[in-house]
């Protein structure tokens, strides 16, 4: 069977990259795309329709018009923070499944929407994390599984990147959920309850520097206490450099601390490094090659639907629900400055 995709909307310029794992899979072929707003899109529909040749009868500024016109299986979709439960709830009628790019959505009420609005079709309803198709990531929640480090009591998290372009972009603009908080806390907070195997904090204190020119934050601090420690995740804005182009100190990673032993990993080519009660001086840990679904989000939507199987870890909405808690909980402590419980 050939997989018909949809690519909507540009907001996040991750769509691309989207379009070219649909064009690359040998089971998978681009059926229509749609921009609905250029003014918003920091990714390009015109060079899509240019890479792969898509036909202007394939083009489209509507969405319900562009799934009507293609009828496809798998919608993917790239709007901007805020808009992303509006999203799903347009297209869940139609009963085709859903690929979003992190984070799940802007607000825990939102990603609710989106989770209530797919409950009843047949579609599934996934969320591209880009690094989920990272093997360090996967070396990293293997070795924690095993018991490497014993239990883990603490995760320090740094993640960001040098401003997110252009300046004038919809990632400076709070309403559309913008802000260094929103873009890279969600990585932290889902990627960390992932290697601690869903468990989650009871409170989180939270702060966000948003510079006098702005009206978004540049750089935040959460911390999160549980029963046995404390974890922090930290982003940021004001790197050096942009970690895809060249790597900037602090380096973006995380380290696990745990009752028998630590791990450490950043990223761009360095490796796992492990240290135990057992070899404390330390050793280095390549990650295994990933099995095929997770090659990237085609990869794995196909995989999910020829063989039934239910999505996995940060793919999965209720998954990623969970771990937006901490995020929300975060952004309503900044902006009541003390700590908070745990929101539901």
């Amino acid at each position: 069977m050939t997989y018909r995709f949809v690519g909507a909307n540009f907001d996040q310029m991750h769509m691309n990259t989207n379009l070219e794992w649909v064009a690359d899979h040998p089971d998978a072929e681009i059926v229509g795309v749609c921009d609905e707003d250029p003014s918003t899109s920091t990714g390009s529909l015109d060079d899509a329709v240019e890479e792969h040749d898509i036909p202007e009868s394939a083009v489209f500024d509507d969405l319900e018009a562009c799934i009507e016109a293609t009828d496809p299986n798998v919608v993917l979709g790239c709007p901007m923070n805020s808009e992303h439960a509006e999203f799903v709830e347009r297209v869940a009628p139609y009963d085709v499944h859903v690929a979003l790019e992190k984070p799940l959505a802007d607000t825990l009420e939102n990603a609710d929407r989106m989770i209530d609005a797919m409950a009843g079709t047949d579609g599934l309803l996934a969320l591209n994390w880009p690094v989920m198709w990272d093997p360090t990531k996967h070396a990293v929640r293997e070795l924690v599984a095993d018991g490497t480090i014993g239990d883990v009591v603490e995760i320090q998290y740094y993640g960001g990147n040098a401003g997110a372009p252009p300046a004038d972009s919809w990632f400076y603009d709070p309403a559309a959920g913008g802000g260094s908080m929103l873009d890279y806390l969600g990585y932290g907070a889902t990627f960390s309850t992932w290697f601690r195997d869903g468990e989650l904090p009871e409170s989180v204190t939270a702060e966000e520097y948003v510079p006098d020119d702005l009206d978004v934050d540049v750089q935040s601090s959460t911390v999160a206490r549980f029963e046995d420690g404390l974890s922090a995740f930290q982003t940021s804005w004001r790197m050096p450099t942009n970690p895809w182009e060249i790597e900037p100190q602090p380096m973006k990673g995380y380290v696990l601390v745990g009752t028998e032993g630590a791990i450490s990993t950043v990223e761009r080519g360095v490796p796992i490094r492990v240290q135990t009660d057992e070899e404390p001086e330390g050793y280095e840990v390549e990650p295994e090659p990933l099995a095929d679904r997770f090659q990237n989000l085609i990869y794995y939507l196909i995989d999910r639907l020829e063989t039934d199987e239910a999505l996995e870890g940060p793919c999965d909405p209720e998954f990623c629900r969970d771990a937006h808690r901490i995020v929300e909980t975060a952004k309503r402590s900044a902006e009541a400055g003390e700590r908070l419980d745990l929101v539901e």
